[in-house]
């Protein structure tokens, strides 16, 4: 939700308060929707993972879960259609996109990562849009928000993946990890991460973002992280893997606010 927000923000030519924030609250429900719908498929894997979850442990059935997630989509598209057409289209992709890396792609590697990280850049295009159609594929804009946050999920999608390994295996999914192998996969994500980087720098240098962008950006979230990773690839424990994993959450939030004050 506060990615499409500041998607709007990235767009405004005039102060409009009304479309963004209905569009934030329906991209809301559905990620919520989504989350739904992704544990009911990954039970198995959760009983391995993550057997705290409400659904391993029975406190909630799988059809009240299914039912949930129907509510919430439905909600969403009503408040989707009142913003408009162009917002229920790409809200639209949003809940088609989601099913299908729920039930067939976050089987098959990599394919499944970039899916989740073409979506969460896709929530700045969101609140764009529901400001502007025409300024919100305009340079600057919320396409750098897309930018960054689909190589920062990528990131962080991956390094989920070599964390998930064994539950994966377990139930059947292949992911790149169980492919290539964690050191492999980890390179990958520091190459990724090294991209993000020169991408952020470059976003400086043709004078699209401020000083506040760049100390925040460079200085207090990429530079430690991409050392983090490194550090993480010579030393691929449980517990190392799981502090990355929050260190890049972590970071996504900072990279909002650092947009903010692009």
């Amino acid at each position: 939700m506060a990615g499409v927000w500041v998607g709007a923000y990235l767009t405004w030519f005039r102060p409009y308060f009304y479309a963004p924030a209905i569009a934030g609250l329906a991209t809301f429900l559905i990620c919520a929707a989504g989350n739904t719908v992704n544990d009911i498929v990954d039970i198995e894997v959760d009983r391995v993972n993550r057997p705290n979850r409400v659904l391993v442990r029975g406190v909630l059935t799988i059809r009240y879960a299914h039912v949930l997630s129907i509510i919430l989509n439905g909600a969403a598209l009503l408040l989707a259609i009142s913003v408009s057409w162009d917002v229920t289209v790409i809200a639209l992709v949003f809940i088609g996109l989601l099913y299908l890396y729920n039930y067939i792609m976050k089987k098959v590697a990599l394919v499944g990562n970039i899916i989740i990280s073409f979506l969460a850049g896709l929530t700045f295009i969101m609140g764009g849009v529901a400001v502007d159609l025409q300024f919100a594929f305009e340079l600057p804009g919320p396409l750098i928000g897309f930018a960054l946050a689909f190589l920062f999920h990528l990131v962080r999608e991956i390094v989920k993946d070599v964390q998930d390994i064994e539950g994966d295996r377990s139930a059947g999914i292949s992911t790149l990890p169980q492919i290539i192998g964690p050191q492999k996969s980890l390179m990958i994500v520091l190459s990724v991460f090294v991209v993000l980087t020169v991408v952020t720098f470059l976003l400086v240098l043709v004078g699209w973002v401020g000083q506040m962008f760049k100390i925040i950006a460079i200085y207090i979230v990429e530079l430690p992280l991409l050392a983090f990773l490194i550090f993480l690839w010579g030393n691929p424990t449980q517990r190392m893997l799981s502090v990355a994993s929050s260190a890049l959450k972590a970071g996504m939030v900072l990279g909002i606010v650092a947009l903010v004050l692009a």
